[in-house]
């Protein structure tokens, strides 16, 4: 999983940022290696490789503009497949929902960028309208979130979208429904483990970071979960759930506060 490939980025950002040099690194490793690159939805429906072969997936979030500046040239030379994710309230636009990281202005892809890559072989899957945290929000407005995304990507692109990606990995049983019923057959979290396509909404990614080298990615590529791996990554999420709901009870408690 990878975020932007670009050479700046703020310091709170920095972890999901790859240096342009070290991301055409990691793909030459990757062909190298002797892996065969493929969709999140060839994945799932067990397409990926041909008999015998070693497949990878390759997916990029949020639809950064450097996906069509950078990534993209280095994946036609290479013969590479991908899927990226797109939060379709930014298209054409900037990254408002990182204002927190410092990244509000970093340029997104535009519908033109978006159809090029599409054309190209490129999977186009939604990340939602707003890149909110799913589980964090109503109902009615995750269902919304989920279905708008899909139709209006499958509207200006005149192609079937098939994938989902979480924003922020974030989900709950009811957010896989939610993505389920709005018509996608596959859904993508983080959890960075392995993936696995025992529940196609929740395959689980690993998290290509700034400093990943291109030996550190094939490890990535190499490596193999074991039951604790899969408790400890519970238990992080659990976690994590926990913080941002004192998070948000801490907010409201302000916002209280401050309307007194």
């Amino acid at each position: 999983m990878y975020h932007s490939v670009a050479a700046t980025a703020s310091l709170s950002f920095r972890t999901f940022v790859t240096d342009p040099a070290v991301f055409r690194e990691h793909m030459a490793a990757v062909v190298d290696g002797g892996y065969e690159a493929t969709t999140v939805s060839d994945h799932v429906s067990g397409s990926r490789t041909e008999p015998g072969g070693r497949g990878v997936v390759l997916t990029f979030d949020d639809a950064f503009q450097d996906f069509h500046t950078t990534v993209l040239p280095v994946l036609a030379d290479l013969g590479l497949r991908a899927t990226l994710y797109v939060p379709t309230s930014y298209v054409g636009g900037t990254s408002r929902w990182l204002q927190p990281d410092g990244e509000a202005d970093r340029p997104m892809m535009s519908w033109s960028a978006l159809a090029e890559a599409a054309a190209s072989g490129v999977e186009i899957g939604s990340h939602s309208r707003t890149h909110p945290q799913l589980d964090r929000i109503p109902r009615d407005r995750v269902r919304a979130e989920v279905r708008d995304s899909r139709s209006l990507l499958e509207d200006r692109l005149q192609q079937q979208v098939r994938s989902f990606a979480y924003p922020f990995g974030y989900h709950d049983g009811s957010v896989k429904r939610a993505v389920a019923e709005a018509g996608y057959l596959s859904a993508c979290a983080v959890r960075d483990l392995p993936s696995s396509t025992d529940d196609p909404f929740a395959i689980s990614r690993l998290t290509v970071t700034h400093d990943t080298g291109a030996a550190a990615l094939l490890e990535l590529v190499h490596r193999r979960s074991g039951l604790l791996d899969e408790v400890r990554s519970a238990a992080r999420a659990r976690v994590s759930r926990a913080l941002r709901r004192v998070g948000a009870r801490r907010r409201h408690a302000a916002a209280s506060w401050d309307e007194d």
